[in-house]
């Protein structure tokens, strides 16, 4: 059943200065913004009841023209409401692939009466937006959707043999909490105390006998094993992040895009681009050590969907990792090297959850609902609980950031 039918819709804009054209029609709302820039207008429908509803998913076809910067110009909210009408929680809608509807589920929060849709346009000039076909309907609760995620430490060995002897032992340890993944550490077979071998005589290309190795443990255990390697191609040499399937075949590779100067110098290059890979528990992405001084690249990970970000690295830096977690939402799992600690797991508000403890291998595992949602109060929406991955995304100013991609010459 539409909760919305014959629902009352009422125009607003924070001051008649910022106010677009509204024009309210049978099932179809309509907005103009003229030739004001920075126009602000939205249309709020009344309080819905959803008093004991688990879930609702709301949906609105939308048509627009001359909007530049559409995910963050046209917008559709859900704000949720107790029974004293006080605001619990406010979300915006995802708009569609093909960008001509809005749609979120959404689990409804404890004490939920009511529900408050709002439809708007914003900082769009000469531009007018059309919102039809509304809806909102009761749906089952969507379940936790959980994956077991286990991050690694070991010291490093003194020959390539002894290294790869330690990996297997390490996975094997790491395989007692039954992961769904296993992150290792930067270039775990290569890094050794006493490595005289030089860069040509490490690498190897993929498929290979190292990933054929690691295969064979991700099919022993069941689980995702991702590492890294230096990869052979046509004569040239990448530090490459490999993702093992369950039944041991390659599922994908990421080569590091930024290299500190001592490992460009040493002969490696660069990868690309940028890649997130669907496992079956989930949408996860990886950087390489040095990338996630980088936020460029976890946030591209984040707009495209990464709910996990797996940083293998040498380099240690809790503040950094934490942060890429808190401002893009998403669960970071860390291998590292600085001693067991460095192998982390942080959640999507960027707290350490749990590490490792160890002297010289050693794991830590924790299980991650990827459908629980994180929220901080007031962030962004008000007097109640805003959720950073999805506002990060749905209000970036896409438009002031060109010069990202200039050599800063260029901008100085």
């Amino acid at each position: 059943m539409n909760l919305l039918e014959n629902i009352k819709w009422t125009a607003w804009s924070p001051r008649s200065e910022l106010s677009p054209e509204f024009t309210i029609e049978v099932n179809k709302l309509s907005v103009k913004t003229g030739d004001n820039k920075y126009a602000y207008g939205k249309f709020l429908s009344d309080y819905v009841n959803i008093s004991g509803a688990h879930s609702i998913v709301f949906e609105t076809s939308f048509s627009c023209d001359g909007v530049a910067a559409v995910e963050n110009s046209v917008f559709a909210m859900i704000s949720f409401y107790n029974a004293q009408k006080k605001m619990l929680e406010r979300d915006y809608a995802d708009v569609v692939p093909g960008g001509k509807l809005l749609r979120r589920k959404l689990n409804a929060p404890e004490n939920a009466e009511y529900a408050v849709i709002e439809l708007g346009a914003r900082w769009c000039k000469h531009s007018s937006v059309e919102f039809s076909g509304m809806s909102l309907e009761i749906a089952d609760a969507a379940p936790p959707r959980t994956a077991v995620v286990a991050t690694t430490f070991k010291n490093r060995r003194d020959t390539l043999e002894n290294n790869l002897e330690a990996i297997l032992a390490v996975i094997d340890k790491a395989a007692e909490a039954n992961p769904d993944v296993i992150l290792l550490s930067e270039l775990v077979y290569e890094s050794c105390y006493s490595n005289e071998l030089s860069l040509e005589e490490t690498a190897q290309e993929i498929p290979g006998k190292l990933t054929g190795t690691i295969g064979e443990y991700a099919k022993k255990h069941n689980s995702y094993i991702i590492f890294t390697m230096n990869e052979k191609e046509n004569g040239i040499i990448y530090n490459t992040a490999v993702i093992m399937g369950r039944g041991g075949e390659i599922c994908g590779k990421y080569r590091k895009t930024h290299l500190p100067l001592s490992e460009a110098e040493s002969g490696t290059s660069p990868g690309d681009s940028l890649q997130v890979f669907d496992l079956d528990f989930g949408r996860v992405g990886v950087i390489i050590c040095y990338d996630q001084y980088f936020l460029e690249n976890s946030r591209t990970l984040a707009l495209m969907g990464a709910e996990i970000i797996f940083i293998p690295t040498m380099g240690e830096d809790e503040l950094v990792q934490r942060a890429i977690a808190r401002s893009n939402g998403v669960w970071v799992v860390v291998s590292g090297y600085a001693g067991a600690a460095s192998s982390r797991i942080i959640d999507p508000l960027g707290e350490t959850i749990t590490c490792a403890s160890g002297d010289d291998i050693a794991y830590a595992a924790a299980t991650l609902d990827l459908n629980k949602r994180f929220f901080i109060y007031w962030m962004s929406i008000g007097d109640g609980n805003g959720e950073p991955r999805d506002l990060f995304v749905k209000e970036r100013m896409t438009g002031v950031y060109g010069t990202l991609a200039e050599d800063s010459y260029k901008v100085k």
